[in-house]
């Protein structure tokens, strides 16, 4: 090609970049010197995997060179050396840049959310390829993860050696990303300079569980040339195991007082049906047996008995006892035949276990109707209300004042101990294969070949549940909301004292599997046609599929009638409880629980038959199929406008979604159904180089992320036990669609610093959200069969009844302050400090529809407004030592609440502190020490926005890692 013509070819490239370069360079200064930017068709990838570095302080460098180099708005983190990552979990790092939170299950960072999107809108690619790691969790932190956000904790994070966070949009990067892309990246030989051999070793102490923990780490490789070219290879494998404690008090939620048929009415009232029933007692002086009516002229049922009156459905404490172990592996070949040829294949293994016990003791009766001997039945003796403010969540409370019980003293009260048992599992691999050649000095062809499976399996979830029938209780919240003092009427850890038998107890047992596999297939093209312009196309496809499965028993209430000696033989005494937080004197200690490995022995739990035989949750089981094939073209593009070097890309990318999926309708009708759908997304990064020192940033892109797997079943599933509901999934469901903005600036200010502000807009086009109705079982058209032996009433008994829909979207818009400094002009040892700070603001209200019909605007789910990290470190040639604290301000969970007439429920504001400290002994010999929430901070969830009330309040103590490294 002639000269001219290139000059052409380059002209019309560039008259979109020009574009967007003429809206941001008003701020340019005027003559200024050459960016020390790569090349035109140099990859960010590439400048990570040249970059090789030891210490804290070189990883920040290194990592703030690949954020400088991007044309994009890109952030990374480096390991420190090989094995020896910042930080002990993924999520913990990753939260370290700005614009990321995560979420925090058990102790340890588990999701991330990006400028305060829902990690279901964040894509992860490992050693370049997408991939889906799923893990379980509590109940309250939304048990198992079956949809698109990616959990970290699965992986040790000693097995990677840099993590990259994609903020803006490329046409050569995969969709699917509404927050960011995050590249995790295992070290591979040839970026070593020899034979590597690392062992590492470390032993845990967590002060609330008072329990050791052990950790080892070993990777090996080396590299080697020969006639046929080089070839390196390099291994690693991790191994941890930990036992902790988790301390929480729980409300279950709240419920307004009318719920579930209100309390016991007073003598002449109008009685729950049936008024009059000999197996309970009730009658026209008693609502249970020993348990009183109030007086004709009780005031107390009046002034607690309202729709704006709220209590705990499940006032508890508990304890949980986590055992975790964690093995990965990784494998790292590569060969270069000669300068032009490279191949590579990675293997990463990474396996999960977890078990679980809660033991709980619990007032089962507030979540009762008066069919299982609830809440009709509890009569309230003595009760303070605390003044909660005016409700501004549609319905029949709107605008009125409504109270949260600040003290309650009740009697026909069921107080259950409640042990629940789960045991899950996640075996992760991941198999690429790619390779690249350049056919010509101007021509470059690269692909990949890979496949990834993630299986996840949750054989146990047994929910053992007996009960003290029509005693006393007392709730007090007047001290602390978050902490009530609550006391019973008899001897909580008497196992004699309780019953276990029909009526009085449940078994819960219910089984999950879920697997997710990807196989991905693309190809890519560069051509360079000079060394400012360089043409890029490829193809993608891959296949994702979803499936899962469950199992559960038929009648949780059909139970073994255990004589006293029988229970007895079949518990065990919690001990020691309180204390590390929780305040002494708040509950009892000690309370019987059902001892799991004796009950599961006596009763020969796990046989299968009988009445423990499990049968399909066609609900639960569904198949999502989804087949994408793209492409895309881009032109990297260096130039010049006004004497400023200008850098960046342009280009679109074209994907075709096709989406089957199957599920069981309530009744076990299966059903299939299919959709797709077709998306052209331009994508645009400038980079100005307005000094040496100083870059200015504009990117714009279409963006699409899809529905979230648990939305896209046919399906549908009926849930008879605790709050009653309904769900369905809506396979139709268009995408979220959104076109994003970006600018910002960065001043490198000195050696390993920066000052960066950055503006992000993004008008999200759609939403997805899971509407829900409260509704009689009558109402929902079903038929009454479906209730089977649970004795709910379908006419009185309200049922939440859940489809996911697409709502209108809304703005996001938001800033990111960024300051990251390295002090060496400082005297003495001040020299050896800095500091990394930043700081996130977003913004975002979006419509949602509420259960009665109604349309609220309210925060983006998952949204935090403010955000910070700081890390303060300092770094000589043989101690290193930083103390870092993360903050996220609140954020809802779910909207509407899962609770009626409340609007909402979330995570209240949290800072955490984490620390790490090392000592370079001699050239081979490193030792470390690590602290992870040393201040024992509590993490908060909370119900409805206006009455603000404790829904979790819960810790898992200090835990502090004390290692030894050998490195040769």
């Amino acid at each position: 090609m002639s000269s001219s013509s290139l000059r052409n070819l380059r002209a019309g490239v560039s008259i979109a970049v020009l574009a967007a370069a003429a809206m941001a360079a008003g701020a340019a200064s005027a003559q200024t010197a050459p960016s020390a930017a790569p090349p035109a068709g140099e990859t960010t990838e590439n400048a990570v995997e040249e970059v090789i570095v030891t210490g804290f302080r070189e990883s920040l460098r290194s990592a703030l060179s690949v954020k400088r180099q991007s044309s994009g708005v890109v952030d990374a983190i480096k390991a420190e050396d090989i094995a020896d990552f910042p930080d002990a979990n993924l999520a913990e790092s990753i939260q370290r840049v700005p614009g990321v939170s995560i979420t925090r299950v058990a102790g340890e960072g588990r999701t991330i959310t990006v400028r305060g999107l829902p990690p279901s809108f964040t894509r992860v690619r490992i050693n370049g390829m997408e991939a889906q790691s799923t893990s379980g969790a509590t109940t309250s932190d939304r048990g198992a993860n079956l949809g698109r956000g990616f959990d970290f904790n699965t992986f040790a994070s000693e097995l990677f050696s840099g993590i990259t966070v994609r903020k803006s949009a490329q046409a050569e990067v995969i969709e699917g990303s509404l927050g960011a892309t995050v590249d995790l990246d295992i070290a591979k030989p040839l970026d070593q300079k020899g034979r590597t051999l690392v062992l590492g070793g470390s032993l845990g102490y967590n002060d609330l569980s008072e329990k050791m923990d052990k950790k080892f780490t070993i990777v090996a490789g080396d590299r080697w040339d020969t006639d046929w070219g080089e070839f390196g290879a390099q291994a690693s494998l991790a191994y941890s195991k930990r036992k902790f404690l988790e301390d929480q008090w729980g409300s279950g939620g709240w419920n307004p007082a009318t719920i579930d048929g209100g309390f016991c009415t007073p003598v002449g009232r109008t009685a729950q049906n049936p008024a009059t029933d000999p197996v309970t007692g009730a009658d026209a002086l008693n609502c249970a047996t020993g348990v009183a009516r109030p007086a004709a002229n009780d005031t107390l049922y009046d002034l607690g008995n309202q729709t704006t009156v709220f209590f705990p459905r499940l006032p508890r404490y508990g304890r949980f006892h986590h055992d975790q172990e964690r093995t990965g592996a990784t494998l790292a070949l590569q060969w270069k035949p000669n300068d032009r040829t490279s191949f590579g294949f990675d293997a990463l293994y990474s396996k999960y276990d977890v078990v679980r016990e809660e033991n709980w003791l619990e007032g089962f009766s507030f979540a009762r109707a008066i069919s299982q001997n609830g809440k009709p039945q509890t009569a309230i003796r003595e009760l303070i209300l605390r003044n909660a403010g005016t409700s501004n969540t549609a319905g029949i409370n709107f605008g009125k004042t409504v109270y949260d019980v600040a003290y309650g003293r009740f009697d026909g009260v069921d107080v259950r101990s409640d042990t629940q048992h789960d045991e899950f599992q996640n075996v992760f691999q991941q198999y690429t294969f790619t390779g690249k050649h350049e056919l010509t000095d101007s021509i470059t062809v690269s692909g990949l070949v890979g496949y990834s499976k993630s299986d996840y399996d949750q054989p146990i979830t047994t929910t053992i549940m007996f009960q003290r029938p029509n005693t006393s209780m007392t709730v007090d919240f007047r001290d602390d909301r978050d902490q009530p003092t609550i006391t019973h009427g008899f001897n909580v850890a008497d196992a004699s004292l309780y019953t276990f038998g029909t009526g009085n107890a449940e078994v819960r047992m219910s089984q999950i599997f879920t697997t997710n596999i990807y196989k991905t297939a693309e190809a890519n093209l560069a051509w360079r046609a000079d060394d400012d312009l360089t043409i890029k196309f490829g193809g993608h496809f891959h296949e994702f599929s979803f499936d899962t499965s469950a199992f559960q028993r038929s009648n949780n209430f059909l139970v073994p009638n255990l004589t006293s000696a029988q229970l007895q033989a079949v518990t065990k005494v919690v001990e020691g409880f309180g204390g590390h937080g929780i305040k002494g004197g708040v509950f009892p200690s000690s309370w019987a629980t059902i001892d799991y490995d004796k009950f599961v022995a006596n009763q020969n739990l796990y046989s299968n038959s009988g009445m423990y035989a499990l049968i399909p949750n066609t609900g639960g089981t569904r198949r999502v199929e989804e087949k994408v094939t793209s492409g895309y073209l881009q032109a990297d593009l260096r130039t010049e406008i006004g004497g400023l070097p200008v850098r960046g890309d342009v280009g679109f990318r074209i994907a075709k979604t096709e989406l089957q999926a199957r599920g069981y309708q309530i009744g076990a009708t299966r059903v299939s159904a299919e959709n797709d759908y077709l998306d052209v997304l331009p994508a645009l990064n400038v980079a100005f180089d307005l000094r040496d020192d100083l870059v200015l940033r504009f990117s714009a892109a279409k963006v699409v992320s899809r529905p979230d797997l648990t939305f896209l079943s046919p399906g549908g599933s009926l849930n008879l036990t605790g709050t009653p509901s309904i769900t369905s999934g809506n396979p139709d469901l268009d995408p979220i669609r959104a076109t994003t903005f970006d600018i910002g600036g960065e001043w490198y200010f000195s050696q390993g610093s920066v000052l960066g502000v950055g503006l992000f807009y993004k008008d999200i086009d759609t939403y997805v959200q899971n509407q829900s109705q409260q509704m009689s079982f009558r109402q929902t058209g079903l038929p009454l069969t479906l209730l089977g032996t649970s004795q709910l009433d379908p006419d009185n008994t309200l049922f939440t009844v859940t489809r996911p829909v697409n709502t209108p979207g809304g703005p996001l818009k938001g800033f990111e302050i960024n300051y990251q400094q390295a002090f060496t002009f400082l005297p003495g040892l001040l020299r050896h400090t800095g500091a990394l700070v930043n700081y996130t603001y977003v913004d975002s209200t979006i419509d949602y529809f509420l259960a009665d019909g109604s349309v609220t605007t309210n925060d983006l789910v998952g949204l935090s407004k403010n955000a910070y990290n700081a890390t303060i470190y300092y770094e000589d040639e043989k101690f290193s030592a930083r103390l870092s604290a993360s903050y996220r301000d609140k954020s809802i969970v779910a909207l509407p609440a899962n609770n009626p007439y409340q609007d909402v429920e979330g995570y209240d504001a949290n800072l955490t502190f984490d620390m790490a400290a090392s000592y370079q002994i001699n050239d081979k010999f490193k030792l470390s020490l690590e602290g992870l929430n040393i201040f024992d901070r509590f993490n908060r969830q909370f119900i409805d926005s206006d009455r603000d009330s404790t829904f979790v309040y819960t810790h898992t103590g200090r835990q502090f890692n004390l290692g030894l490294q050998y490195r040769f």
